[in-house]
């Protein structure tokens, strides 16, 4: 079940207590009033002083200030430096005491980074073509606007796809060039859902200032779509272009392949960092009804061959034919949170849990004398409790042994 990343950082303040949370009742720029909730006649004016209060609605939504002073009789608090309006009933807050909100998301991320799920992604030379961007900067418009939206649950695959909107008949989103070679064949695929258009799927000869192919999808779900092509003599460029026949016309783009058929080497997602990521290869024959995949005869991971790129290629053999595509099987790191909002599939105890070691290992580092013993202690133990969520979650990957060379 996905989880906000705020609700993740409550976690974790919850176990490094104390930890509040609730919408204040009132105040100005330098004051919050919560009588519910932080009037209290037993408690020390100690006990969130020198905390850290992180307003998340309302006006000031998003800023953080030290508490300067905690008035537990009329249930208040006053911090070090003003808010840029004053805190109303919309203000809702929180109050930690150990670390700093920002420190506790940036250790979320962190952990992010460490937690992996096995996935099947496609192979692309497209930047962006599995539309992995945060954002659409990848394609560039014509007569069109671009942006990136959640895929929905009926998508292709992954967390956004990208929708192209028209605003003239024709317009298009169209792909980062890509230098090609005469008499290359190439197999072009992608998942798209028409939302009642006719949509336009178009590889263009930037040289020639022509089409080369193109073909449309019409209905409303998900399907995919699919052109085999041969770069033709005098083509040094070609794009790739997604759009609609009509003006007004909103089309959403998944899992755009451009794959060189005859070719042995290819670039491995960006999220592919490591070669003991890769589990296995497999080859997809467009012409197959159901789609069946077959394990790839040899395949291995290779070093960018040029300066530029991502850092890591595969070597397959035999090579795609026309028509094929290749889809790497793999160990993906959960993605970072860019918000509050952003959400995360990652089993929540689990990056909870690896939160609380970077947190303590921040704190150990940053601790008086007196603290240090103790805080190294709580590292010890959570980085002890993560590994065991860790053999619990981590995919455990079976690799086939392949012999000879390609």
């Amino acid at each position: 079940m996905s989880v906000t990343r705020r609700a993740l950082r409550h976690r974790v303040a919850q176990r490094l207590a104390p930890f509040l949370t609730g919408t204040a009742e009132g105040g100005s720029t330098v004051t919050l009033v919560d009588v519910a909730r932080l009037q209290d006649s037993t408690a020390s004016a100690d006990l969130w002083t020198d905390s850290w209060v992180h307003v998340f609605s309302g006006p000031n939504a998003g800023a953080t200030r030290r508490v300067a002073a905690y008035d537990p009789a009329s249930g208040s608090i006053t911090v070090s430096r003003a808010f840029p309006h004053a805190l109303d009933s919309a203000s809702s807050y929180e109050l930690s005491r150990l670390v700093a909100p920002d420190v506790i998301d940036a250790a979320i991320d962190a952990t992010l980074t460490r937690c992996w799920f096995q996935t099947i992604s496609p192979l692309t030379v497209l930047v962006d073509g599995g539309m992995e961007y945060p954002d659409a900067r990848a394609w560039r418009t014509w007569n069109a606007g671009a942006a990136k939206v959640e895929a929905g649950a009926d998508a292709a695959s992954g967390a956004a796809s990208l929708e192209v909107t028209t605003t003239e008949a024709g317009g298009y989103a169209a792909s980062t060039a890509l230098a090609v070679l005469p008499g290359q064949p190439y197999t072009l695929e992608a998942a798209v859902a028409p939302g009642g258009s006719r949509a336009r799927l178009a590889v263009h000869n930037l040289t020639g200032g022509v089409v080369l192919d193109a073909v449309t999808a019409t209905g409303r779900a998900w399907r995919r779509v699919r052109l085999t092509f041969v770069i033709p003599e005098g083509c040094e460029e070609i794009e790739v272009r997604l759009g609609a026949a009509e003006a007004e016309a909103a089309t959403r783009w998944d899992q755009v392949i451009l794959l060189a058929a005859g070719r042995r080497r290819f670039p491995l997602p960006a999220w592919i960092t490591h070669r003991q990521q890769v589990v296995e290869v497999w080859r997809r024959a467009a012409a197959n009804p159901q789609r069946v995949m077959s394990a790839v005869t040899w395949w291995r991971t290779t070093a960018n061959p040029g300066p530029a790129g991502p850092e890591l290629w595969l070597e397959a053999d035999p090579p795609p034919s026309l028509g094929e595509t290749l889809l790497i099987e793999g160990l993906r790191a959960y993605d970072p949170l860019a918000g509050d909002e952003a959400v995360t599939d990652a089993p929540a105890d689990w990056v909870v849990q690896g939160a609380l070691v970077e947190v303590y290992r921040h704190l150990h580092r940053d601790a008086p004398a007196g603290d240090v013993a103790r805080y190294a202690a709580l590292h010890h133990n959570a980085a002890l409790e993560f590994q065991q969520l860790s053999r619990l979650y981590r995919p455990r990957a079976t690799r086939r042994v392949m012999l000879g060379g390609g």
